[in-house]
């Protein structure tokens, strides 16, 4: 089986959002059990057994005989199901958009409530104030099921769910801080293996033997986790082959990301990933202007940012939907929702869009190999997130050793 260089802990330094798994932080034990040896019919001690004698015979007068009635078996009680009788998702005005993060929960909740047979709502408030009355609103009703996208809703969430007790609320990319009331529950992806693919896909496309990366800040822990898992990725994919990483001061500024860009390129960078922020998304546009192919994290670039479909590759997607969808699904069959929950490709939380490039030869046989050891999961290439320990931005997982 194939063994992939995952990424290293050096470097890295935890993500201040509450969105914070690719952190608690997951210790693999890998315990080795001795089996008991039982010896029978072996002498401990040697020689002739001592011949014992024999007690006296005591006559016992028996007790009369009484019938007691057999005590019939308790049957081992089945899990009800809970009971969802509705499921709602609050999301600021203009953010539920098809391809974006919080329109593809949209869908997730969609599939889910068709599923489970319930009615999915929709509520798009149009500032934080108005988001608290809103959550208020659906988290009153009886079987509610409520989820929010992003770290701003926290504070509301965190109100409501004090509550509404009996409520369920999911928060997607929210590593929920610790003290949060227990029906709170984080949806997380992991960013180091979503990096670790596309630093493999753009090492396999790269005809100069270069890949870059235009990451957020240096103090950004979502781009040191993307950052970790595409060198990484990388070097699986062509072990010579040199990595770049290059940093924005403002993830809000497209020229940003676009002078980053061009840097790389004038470097000799043949392959180019970026974060999906407005400085990632100018990163993406300058070097399809400079026709060097691209890949994209996060959400569908084919279907966010069409100009650069010259120059696309594919993009490395968190499956929001599959996320929303399986959480409300489990705890509508009985089960336990966790307090977080990381999706990865494992679980069908990271998937690769289509390909828009012809794939070089053999690459891939190559790539199922890589995503064919990370769906057999564990080992994975890195830990869950640490929740933060309030709120704000959780940090992002911390690649593991290995």
């Amino acid at each position: 089986m194939l063994q992939p260089r995952w990424p290293g802990t050096a470097g890295l330094a935890r993500r201040p959002r509450v969105s914070g798994g690719k952190n608690v932080t997951i210790i693999r034990l890998v315990g080795a059990i001795a089996p008991a040896i039982l010896v029978a019919g072996c002498g401990i001690f040697s020689g002739p057994a001592a011949t014992p004698t024999p007690a006296p015979t005591v006559a016992v007068t028996a007790s009369p005989t009484v019938a007691v009635p057999t005590k019939a078996p308790t049957p081992t009680p089945t899990p009800t199901p809970q009971i969802v009788k509705s499921v709602a998702l609050v999301a600021l005005i203009g953010e539920p958009k098809d391809w974006t993060p919080a329109g593809l929960a949209w869908r997730g909740v969609q599939e889910v409530a068709s599923r489970i047979g319930v009615t999915p709502t929709l509520l798009e408030p149009v500032s934080n104030s108005e988001m608290k009355t809103d959550l208020d609103q659906v988290a009153a009703a009886d079987g509610a099921v409520v989820v929010t996208v992003g770290a701003a809703a926290n504070p509301a969430v965190q109100a409501a769910a004090t509550a509404h007790p009996g409520t369920h609320f999911f928060e997607v990319d929210v590593a929920v801080p610790d003290g949060s009331p227990a029906n709170i529950h984080g949806l997380v992806f992991d960013e180091a293996e979503a990096g670790y693919l596309g630093g493999y896909i753009a090492a396999a496309f790269t005809t100069s033997g270069k890949v870059g990366m235009v990451a957020d800040s240096k103090t950004d822990i979502r781009s040191s986790n993307y950052a970790a898992g595409f060198r990484n990725g990388a070097l699986q994919a062509a072990p010579s082959v040199a990595v770049s990483i290059t940093y924005v001061s403002s993830p809000d500024q497209p020229d940003q990301g676009r002078t980053a860009a061009a840097g790389l390129i004038k470097a000799g960078n043949g392959a180019i990933l970026a974060m999906p922020s407005l400085a990632g998304i100018g990163a993406l546009r300058q070097a399809c202007a400079g026709l060097v192919p691209v890949v994209a994290v996060d959400t569908d670039a084919w279907q966010t940012v069409p100009d650069i479909h010259p120059c696309l590759m594919v993009s490395v997607m968190n499956r929001y939907d599959v996320a929303i969808s399986s959480a409300i699904q489990t705890i509508a069959a009985g089960g336990t929702a966790e307090r977080l929950t990381v999706y990865d490709v494992a679980n069908g939380g990271i998937a690769l869009s289509d390909f828009h490039a012809a794939l070089p030869a053999g690459f891939q046989g190559g790539l199922d190999a890589v995503t064919a050891t990370l769906r057999s999961g564990p080992p994975r290439p890195t830990p869950v997130p640490s929740p933060a320990p309030s709120g704000g931005k959780s940090p992002s997982p911390k690649p593991s050793a290995k």
